[in-house]
């Protein structure tokens, strides 16, 4: 029963449909699984011969969706029954075009191969794989591809169930974090616990994953040893009267990786490469991948100020040995702009470490190489779609990965309301006290009641605004402000329901 709890646990919500409609079968595709190293033969279809429940209950989790208002019909898309063991060719059946339209958004971003991966590595398949798309025997579509457009209200389904992987049995249950249960949270107790917070204040189970010990006393040994000579000693200083903070800490712990990893580079005159991986630590800890915050940190006066063409022409020379090596790859598209060389980059660089699989050093990083990938998608297309199944692979391997929850929600705002707030609550409900995005996730809820009913909100507006205000105030030294386009909106929200008389 629990097993089939788990399959029945999928993200999004759909309007019913009568059953009648759902069993007649709409149209099909062929989904191939091949293996990534041609030379090893049909390993991944030997597999399926030895395993054939396991594996296609592993295709079938990381392909199927079913209508969490409807369990008893079947599953859009739904997977077959058998699989031809040509590599792996498995039949995908639509009952409906929206089902067609959902496969078709996770086989174009990352989501649906990184699934797969992850599915079969868990019933022992543990190759790196690819996947592809024939015999398309869809209505009134060509071979290999495009059909007709589903309408706004079709589209704007589909982009929620993709905003909804985030907090999805999928993204749960896959987590790989260190200290994950591995137990999903169900999301309306998340929903109906913020309404609660919403007039008490923290829930019991908020304020418990909070610090429960004091403030740690340090030392003046301590302090002396964290206060020592180095570009970031200023930064360093001001996080320290905030230790009990468990974001302070975390950057506190950035600080020493960034430290030691220009300490590496510039000892040896930018002749050994060891310290990159120190310098791509400190990022990941401090969870920054936006261009301009990497240049920043790795070049700036005040900051680690790097020498750039000397760092430059140690990745070039360490690629020229080694164009496999995710360190200087990643250390590298990084640094590129917003733009599609940059999402290139990326992609290279996630395809080269799920080849070389646990072995690789930035394999343990994969959240953020595809939060790095979401965010970029993000802001070169502006496509919705593509941007959440980037992050939702993000959450496979990290299901609490603070900014990929918060810009999932941020992404979220023009698909859906509704989901846009869950996606925040869902945010500010996991994150720690003084994460550096809470005051905006507060002001940005401000903003989307006030897109509702301000009337009917009045009170989840006015604790929001307050709570803005309150994690603003408490900001960490270093922390940039909330932004202007961010709270001006909140704030002119806040102004137009203090100025109705109150009921």
């Amino acid at each position: 029963m629990a097993e089939q709890a788990r399959d029945l646990a999928q993200a999004g919500q759909a309007a019913a449909q009568p059953v009648i409609e759902m069993m007649a079968e709409w149209g099909r595709v062929y989904l191939r699984i091949t293996d990534v190293w041609l030379a090893r033969g049909l390993a991944i279809g030997a597999f399926y011969l030895a395993n054939r429940y396991l594996t296609m209950r592993a295709v079938r989790r990381a392909v199927e969706r079913r209508d969490p208002d409807n369990p008893d019909q079947p599953a859009d898309p739904q997977v077959g029954l058998e699989a031809e063991v040509d590599s792996l060719l498995v039949p995908v059946i639509f009952y409906s075009q929206l089902g067609y339209q959902y496969f078709t958004s996770i086989l174009n971003g990352p989501f649906l191969k990184a699934c797969l991966q992850t599915e079969l590595e868990k019933v022992g398949y543990k190759e790196p794989i690819d996947v592809s798309v024939e015999k398309w025997e869809l209505p009134n579509l060509l071979e290999g591809g495009a059909g007709p457009l589903m309408g706004m209200m079709g589209e704007e389904r589909v982009l929620g169930w993709l905003a909804e992987l985030q907090i999805s049995e999928k993204a749960s249950i896959l987590s790989t974090a260190a200290g994950d249960s591995g137990i999903p949270e169900d999301v309306s107790t998340v929903a109906s616990q913020e309404d609660v917070e919403e007039e008490a204040g923290p829930s019991q189970a908020k304020r418990a994953r909070l610090p429960q010990q004091p403030p740690a006393q340090v030392t003046p040994t301590a302090q002396q040893a964290e206060l020592q000579e180095g570009p970031l000693k200023r930064q360093r200083a001001g996080l320290l009267q905030h230790k009990d903070s468990p974001t302070a800490q975390t950057w506190l712990k950035a600080f020493s990786c960034l430290e030691r990893g220009e300490a590496m580079l510039t000892r040896r005159g930018y002749q050994q490469g060891e310290g990159v991986g120190h310098l791509l630590e400190g990022l990941v800890l401090m969870e920054l991948a936006e261009p301009d915050a990497v240049d920043t940190f790795l070049y700036g006066q005040s900051w680690l100020h790097l020498d750039r063409p000397k760092l430059n022409q140690l990745t070039s020379t360490q690629l020229q040995a080694n164009p496999d090596s995710t360190t200087y790859l990643l250390i590298q598209a990084l640094q590129l702009p917003y733009g599609h060389s940059r999402q290139q980059a990326i992609n290279h660089v996630i395809d080269i470490v799920l080849q070389h699989g646990e072995t690789d050093p930035m394999y343990k990083h994969l959240a953020y190489k595809y939060y790095a990938l979401g965010g970029t998608v993000w802001q070169t297309t502006r496509q919705p779609a593509p941007a959440l199944s980037a992050f939702a692979s993000a959450l496979m391997h990290k299901s609490d990965h603070l900014p990929t929850l918060y810009f999932t929600a941020l992404c979220s705002m023009d698909v859906s309301v509704p989901q846009a707030i869950r996606q925040f609550h869902h945010y500010i409900h996991t994150a720690p006290t003084g994460h550096h995005s809470v005051p905006s996730a507060h002001y940005l809820l401000v903003t989307l009641y006030g897109r509702q009913d301000p009337s009917v909100h009045r009170d989840r507006i006015l604790h929001h605004y307050n709570m803005a205000q309150q994690a603003d105030s408490y900001r960490l030294p270093g922390f940039n402000p909330v932004r202007i386009w961010l709270k001006d909106p909140a704030r002119r929200v806040y102004e137009q329901v203090m100025a109705q008389p109150h009921k």
